[in-house]
């Protein structure tokens, strides 16, 4: 199944593109793609999405298909999603 993710703010920085398409299995949960998420793009990607004890920063955003979820919703992937990821924006 292809999922398309688009990133904003530091996210977009650390991974160097606005949107990306990743294939996963049937099945995947949100959970699991983030955490997979985490192997392609490295550790700095890593780090905004996850603290170090591995628990995710919940002031990102998910984003599925226009409607706002939380890491914890149990959710399963289906082709052709679209995820957008959002992590806070600073600044004054």
């Amino acid at each position: 199944m292809d999922i398309t993710l688009k990133f904003t703010a530091q996210i977009k920085d650390v991974v160097g593109k606005a949107s990306d398409t990743v294939t996963v299995s049937n099945g995947t949960n949100l959970q699991e793609l983030l955490t997979n998420l985490g192997m392609t793009y490295g550790d700095r990607f890593k780090t905004i999405l996850f603290d170090e004890q591995g628990a995710y920063r919940h002031s990102n955003l998910i984003v599925i298909d226009q409607s706002q979820v939380n890491y914890d919703d149990d959710v399963t992937l289906a082709d052709g999603m679209e995820i957008t990821l959002m992590s806070p924006i600073s600044g004054g």
